[in-house]
């Protein structure tokens, strides 16, 4: 364990440095203040306060956010396998296996980062325009209820997910909010790592963005059942029932086979 943590941190002192890496958190931040903008300004509109946890359940679940959103998350690991000029060494001191477990843990640790760095950043500039607490504000529900889209066309931002509203408190959606898009960036770093790894970079990311946009292209046509973007929007499974916790399952799914595998790929590796 204790070289495995190294090599984790390892890998953050060196990747926090790239250029890559901060671009890709900064192209995360423009996405979210884009879609941000349009919800700030209607609720400013309305002239009431917002929860400062509701930005991040509003724009998070825009699906032309969503698909924009994840670009920057594969600038942040689109260097992987992450082979470097020190790979030897690491190979030689570590092994194979605890090498590609550091490199998989770095990815998983990654995402969490890049989507707490989301979420904080909704919130500190949600917090100029509300209030902290359990309930749902009147213009969230107002945009909920919008069933003639009339808001959404008007500010571009929409929220049609009445029934999380009812079953959960603010806190709760930002939680399971949370919670899905980090499993989904998650899903979608190993899958690509695990392909660069067997392939090549490029195989990689042509896999990565090749689910990603057919998972929006499904969930565009409704097929939310099978599409792992659509998975990724909490709001499609909340109906009064536990169903949704469906979706966490068959992420964590994955992204367990996508560690079997590397674990597997890696032992026949050539590395160059």
């Amino acid at each position: 364990m204790g070289s495995l943590a190294v090599i984790i941190k390892g890998m953050f002192r060196q990747e926090q440095r790239s250029g890559r890496v901060m671009m890709g958190y900064l192209l995360g931040f423009a996405i979210m203040g884009y879609w941000m903008r349009g919800f700030l300004q209607y609720a400013a509109d309305t002239g009431e306060p917002i929860n400062i946890l509701e930005t991040f359940c509003v724009v998070e679940q825009h699906y032309v956010n969503m698909l924009f959103l994840v670009l920057g998350w594969l600038l942040v690991v689109a260097d992987a396998p992450f082979m470097k000029g020190n790979i030897y060494l690491l190979l030689y001191r570590c092994g194979r296996k605890r090498w590609n477990m550091g490199m998989f843990f770095y990815i998983l640790m990654q995402a969490f980062l890049y989507t707490a760095a989301m979420a904080a950043f909704t919130i500190i500039i949600s917090s100029f325009f509300g209030f902290a607490g359990n309930m749902w504000s009147s213009p969230v529900y107002s945009l909920a209820l919008d069933a003639a889209n009339s808001i959404g066309v008007k500010y571009n931002i929409t929220f049609p997910w009445l029934a999380m509203m009812k079953a959960m408190s603010v806190p709760q959606a930002f939680a399971v909010t949370f919670l899905f898009l980090y499993l989904y960036l998650a899903f979608v770093g190993a899958l690509l790592y695990t392909a660069a790894l067997l392939f090549s970079g490029i195989a990689g990311m042509m896999a990565a963005m090749g689910v990603h946009l057919a998972g929006y292209l499904r969930m565009m046509d409704g097929y939310t059942e099978t599409s792992l973007l659509a998975r990724a929007v909490p709001g499609n499974f909340i109906d009064g029932t536990l169903s949704y916790w469906k979706s966490v399952v068959l992420f964590l799914e994955l992204i367990a086979v996508l560690m079997v595998l590397s674990s597997v790929f890696v032992k026949e590796m050539k590395f160059h």
